[in-house]
Order: structure tokens, then C-alpha cells, then sequence
């Protein structure tokens, strides 16, 4: 047995436990001897003086841990913010300045003020489609509650949405108003509009230019405007040219005019039949009116460019009614171009039901059409009724009046798979082509205003494109990783590489 080394000069009053034995060196409670390595016998209580400190001090980790997850995020006054709290986590409570905005890439933004101050609040796409989802999003004028991250620069401050489950929401009453009282003061502000659809202006393809909605009520008429992305959400739109509607809209300026915009699909709703109408006169202005309705001659407006043409099915469309103008809906079964070189006409067969109805239109028309009809998309179609092989026809004189009604087939899929190619056979060759192609997508690519995913099939690859502006949001959420679909684009080169970029509308379609 090793005989313990005397005390090293000035560690006299240590414990002998804290000595080495074989050195004599003072070693604190450590069992071995960092000088020569010997062990060092501690008395237990030293022992479990040390692994209850390493258990305390886990234990106290986990409850700060603990504590740190469930605590309460304060609620901070946005004039109290301040750059020391970059990125710090905060509860803003106050009211929505004018409606939450989706941007082209699907996240959204809102602007909330609680009267000292105001702040931009940003939601990822994956947020955006959960308020979307919860009726959540954020219109003008709600109170509303959140948690979120600040990030502070030296020129402005915003917000990134925490969580969804975050967010507390009270919707403010909206005033009813007619779009002839619609002005400046209004501007900020959200209101409820009601009228009759005169009109729908698609986009061309590859536009950034947004639909617009002409909307009409007894007091005058206004455009409404709004994305694919609204368009999409619009329930029932097949039929929304021509329908009575409720919308809220925003109310903007743009190059110093009023501009409504419709926020949200969600908030327009086709009514059954016409809404009733609000008299806002004074009773003394209503007896005034009635008076001169009563003495007023009769006014003849049957020759004034402002008539709009009746809109009847395709059914109801008869050779007797030879010369008249009239506007007809269907969908499109077929479409014929004229040979190269012929004077024939464009051919379009439209179809409701079991009626069909020919139209025809020359190359003049068709120039100025800017969404062309294709097989199975709704159109809108206004022209001269004419008889042709003893059968009505539509002779269409001017390409404004064809407009895209809805581009998604009834009852059939949304692409021919049939049609698919290989995509080996897409070269150069046939740049600016449409092409129907099959096979499994890869991991997507974000872009700046889409998303880009590696279309591979038994042949090879190539790069399949979706625009957001152009592809709706109902396609683009279903594609994933792994997923077997069928597209129909055009075919498109970037950096040297054959791509493939979608059509617009529903144009890919998951294959189970």
C-alpha cells in the first residue's frame, strides 16, 4: 500500500482528502491525480455532492427550456420598438389598414396599426394558405391579434407571421355602398359592392396585366380587378359573366383613379337574381322623381352603341333569327383553322348539352383574340346569327367579343394523356411548339414568380415551368416530389437548356 507523500508547503490546512497520495499536490475533488495520474479515494459525500450537481443542473436546463417554450409573448406597443430588439418574438394587438395583399410567389403581407405606431406583417405561402383555408386572412378594418418575429432596419421594421394558431381575429362591419359613392375618402377602406357582371377581360397569355370585372349597378358602373390566383377561388365562375354578384372589394388609386380590387376569391358571391335595391333619396327627392317619370316623354335608346346584345343558349339559337345579334356561351368542342393559302373562315364548334352551334370568324378576328379558344375551355362569343347547309351559325365580326369564360374541361381530365410524348423527341427544332409530355417530377426549384420541377421519363428529362401567374393555385398545391403527372406547355430554352413551360390554366394534371 502506496504510504501517503507528506504535505506540499502551504497546503497544510487542506483536507488529506484533497491531496494527492502518491505526489502530495492538492487536486480539489477530482479521483485522479492530473499531475502523476494516481488515483485519489474521496469520501462519498464528495461524490454525490458532484453527480448532484450534474443532475440539478440538467434538470435546471430542461425547466429553462420549459419555460422558455411556454411562456407568454409579450405584448410591446409598435411606437415602443426599438433596433436592440431585432429579432425578438412579440404580440402586436391592433386593426388591419387595408386588405392582406398575396403576392405572385403565394406568401402574403398586411400592414397592422395599434395607434402608436403601424408595422408590415409578412406570411409564408404555406401560412397564407392556411388563413386562406380558416377564413383568417386579414381585411381592413379587423382587430386582430399576433405573434411574431421583428426584423428592424435602419429605414423600416416588419414582421414575420409566428404561427397561424397565433392569430386572433374580429371582423369589422362592412358599409354597402354604390360604386357611384365610391370616391377618394374611401381610399384604405374596404366596402361591399353589388351589381350585375357586364363584362370579363382575360389576360393574354404571359401577361402580368390582372382580370378585370366590369361591374354595373343602378347608380353607374367600375372595373374590378384582380389575379389568377382570385380568379381560381371564384366559385362558380363559369357563370359569373352576366350574374349578379356581392363583392368586398379594396379601394385604391392607381395614376390618380379609384381602383377596386377583390382581395380574395372567397369574396365574391353570385346571388340568385338581381339584389335588392337600396333607395337613398329623401322622400322629397323620390316624389320630385316621380313626377317626372310621369310626364317625361319616352326615350328610344335602339340605336345607341351602348345596347348590349341579349345572351342566349346555344339551344335557343334558330336559322328564323337571321341578322340578329346575339351572344352565346358554350363550350368549345372543336377548333378548325383555315388551310394556308384558302379564304375560309376559323371554325369553332360550340356545344351546351346536346345543342351544338357553329361559329365562324376570318384571320382579322382572330388576331385580336387574346385568349384563343382550345377544346373543352368555356367561351363567350358575340355575333350576327346567319344559316349555313340549312343550320344556324354565329358570324363573329369583332375578336373583343370572344372572351375565355372558364379553361377547365368538364367532366374529362384536364390534359390528354394520351397525347403524351417522349421527351427525348423535344430538340431545339421545336422551340415554341406545344407538347404534351408524361413522367415523374423531381425536387422543385423556387423560382421568382414560379416553380421548376425535373420532369423524367423512360426517355430522359427536361425541366417542366409553372408560373404562378399562370398556372392556378389548386394545380400548383398538389405537386410534389415523386408525383406522376401530365402537362401540356410550350417549348422554351434557358441558358442553353430545353424547358418546358406550362399553359396557362389547369395544364398539369396528377396521374394516380
Amino acid at each position: 500500500m502506496t504510504e501517503p507523500k507528506n504535505v506540499l508547503p502551504g497546503h497544510e490546512t487542506q483536507s488529506q482528502e484533497m491531496n494527492c497520495p502518491s505526489c502530495g499536490r492538492f487536486v480539489g475533488a477530482v479521483t485522479k491525480c492530473p499531475y502523476c495520474g494516481a488515483k485519489v479515494e474521496k469520501r462519498i459525500s464528495l461524490v454525490a455532492l458532484r453527480w448532484a450537481a450534474v443532475l440539478l443542473s440538467t434538470i435546471g436546463l430542461f425547466l429553462l427550456f420549459l419555460m422558455a417554450k411556454h411562456r407568454e409573448i409579450p405584448v410591446v406597443l409598435l411606437g415602443d420598438v426599438q433596433p436592440t430588439m431585432n429579432f425578438g418574438q412579440i404580440r402586436v394587438m391592433g386593426q388591419v389598414v387595408g386588405d392582406a395583399r398575396t403576392f405572385r410567389n403565394g406568401s402574403m403581407g398586411f400592414t397592422v396599426s395599434d395607434g402608436t405606431g403601424s408595422i408590415m406583417v409578412f406570411a409564408s405561402q404555406g401560412q397564407a394558405r392556411k388563413l386562406e383555408e380558416r377564413n383568417l386572412v386579414p381585411r381592413g378594418g379587423d382587430s386582430i391579434s399576433l405573434a411574431g418575429g421583428l426584423s428592424i432596419s435602419d429605414d423600416r421594421s416588419s414582421m414575420r407571421l409566428l404561427s397561424v394558431n397565433e392569430i386572433q381575429l374580429d371582423r369589422a362591419p362592412v358599409e354597402t355602398v354604390r360604386l357611384a359613392d365610391i370616391d377618394a375618402s374611401l381610399e384604405g377602406s374596404s366596402v361591399e359592392v353589388t351589381g350585375r357582371v357586364t363584362d370579363i377581360f382575360v389576360p393574354p397569355a404571359d401577361s402580368k396585366r390582372p382580370y378585370t370585372l366590369k361591374l354595373k349597378d343602378d347608380s353607374g358602373d367600375m372595373a374590378v380587378k384582380f389575379w389568377q390566383s382570385e380568379y381560381d377561388q371564384i366559385e362558380g365562375k363559369d357563370v359569373l359573366n352576366g350574374a349578379y354578384i356581392r363583392a368586398r372589394v379594396s379601394v385604391g388609386s392607381y395614376r390618380d383613379k379609384i381602383d377596386l380590387q377583390l382581395s380574395s376569391g372567397r369574396d365574391l358571391v353570385i346571388l340568385d337574381g338581381p339584389p335588392a335595391a337600396t333607395d337613398t333619396r329623401s322622400p322629397a327627392e323620390r316624389a320630385a322623381a316621380s313626377i317626372q317619370a310621369k310626364t317625361a316623354p319616352a326615350r328610344d335608346f335602339s340605336r345607341g352603341r351602348s345596347v348590349q346584345a341579349p345572351s342566349l343558349s346555344v339551344a335557343e339559337i334558330t336559322p328564323e333569327m337571321d341578322g340578329q345579334t346575339v351572344r352565346v356561351r358554350g363550350r368549345v368542342a372543336s377548333v378548325r383553322a383555315p388551310k394556308e393559302g384558302s379564304r375560309q373562315p376559323f371554325s369553332v364548334m360550340l356545344r351546351e348539352g346536346d345543342a351544338a352551334l357553329r361559329v365562324v370568324y376570318w384571320s382579322n378576328v382572330d388576331d385580336v383574340i387574346a385568349v384563343k379558344p382550345v377544346p373543352g375551355a368555356v367561351f363567350d362569343m358575340e355575333g350576327v346569327v346567319g344559316a349555313y347547309e340549312g343550320k344556324a351559325q354565329l358570324k363573329v365580326e369583332s375578336g373583343y367579343k370572344v372572351r375565355l369564360v372558364d379553361d377547365l374541361p368538364a367532366s374529362r381530365p384536364a390534359v390528354d394523356e394520351s397525347a403524351a410524348e417522349p421527351v427525348a423527341g423535344i430538340t431545339a427544332e421545336r422551340m415554341g411548339e406545344t407538347v404534351t409530355v408524361r413522367g415523374t417530377l423531381g425536387p422543385g426549384r423556387s423560382l421568382k414568380s414560379g416553380v421548376a420541377y425535373a420532369l423524367t421519363d423512360d426517355s430522359g428529362a427536361i425541366d417542366l415551368i409553372l408560373w404562378n401567374s399562370l398556372v392556378p393555385a389548386d394545380v400548383l398545391g398538389v405537386l410534389e416530389e415523386g408525383a406522376t403527372v401530365a402537362a401540356v406547355g410550350t417549348v422554351d430554352e434557358y441558358d442553353g437548356t430545353l424547358q418546358i413551360k406550362a399553359a396557362r390554366g389547369h395544364s398539369v394534371m396528377v396521374i394516380p
